[in-house]
């Protein structure tokens, strides 16, 4: 895989040790929370500005970033709420099964039960802020992206992780992924988002390239 021209090398290099020591493997108040700690400075900085009223995960392993993502609206967003969307949840811990603020769906990403919920859970109009980070093959991640053309309004955030695999620059030998799913996706529909590049750049790297989105 050529490596991107555009990035220092030495930030290419700092995010495969970075990535290869698995810092990213952490907990959030005890839980795993399994993201980059860049990446969730990020996300707490967009929620505070967006205020959504929900926040709808795809991917929720044992529930710690869906629990960064409750704490964080319980303080700037009162009424806010977490949808965490798996297609099991047998592995998800405690505090976040008996959290008020979050609320779990055991189904794929892409069922039509998603769409129906999140507009459900919509409120007023307010923004939502969607993440993506369950099944990183190329078709799945497309698939999901292509679900949330009808639900997603102007406004609303998306970000879609783990593009930095296959090779950009992390786990060359991983076959595409979500970071060719939005290279195809934009390719077909290129005036739905726009690219927040100020964030995705902020830190000089992220698990997320090309994938901090807001809807046009």
């Amino acid at each position: 895989m050529a490596r991107n021209s555009d990035i220092p090398i030495f930030l290419e290099q700092y995010h495969t040790w970075f990535y290869e020591r698995e810092v990213w493997r952490r907990t959030f108040l005890g839980v795993p929370c399994q993201k980059s700690p860049l990446d969730l400075w990020n996300y707490q900085e967009i929620i505070s500005e967006l205020k959504p009223c929900l926040v709808l995960e795809f991917g929720t392993y044992m529930g710690g970033s869906a629990l960064f993502f409750a704490e964080v609206l319980r303080r700037v967003s009162p009424e806010g709420s977490v949808l965490t969307v798996d297609n099991q949840h047998h592995e998800l811990d405690a505090r976040v099964r008996n959290h008020p603020r979050i609320e779990r769906l055991i189904c794929e990403s892409t069922s039509p039960t998603v769409h129906e919920r999140a507009t459900a859970l919509r409120k007023d109009d307010r923004p939502i802020f969607v993440i993506l980070d369950s099944d990183h093959s190329e078709q799945h991640v497309l698939s999901e992206l292509l679900s949330l053309r009808s639900l997603l309004k102007a406004g609303d955030y998306l970000v879609v992780e783990d593009g930095n695999i296959n090779g950009h620059p992390v786990l060359s030998d991983h076959g595409p992924g979500p970071l060719e799913a939005l290279r195809n996706y934009m390719l077909r529909f290129p005036e739905d988002y726009r690219r927040d590049v100020t964030r995705e750049c902020l830190f000089g790297f992220t698990f997320a390239p090309e994938g901090y989105l807001v809807r046009r």
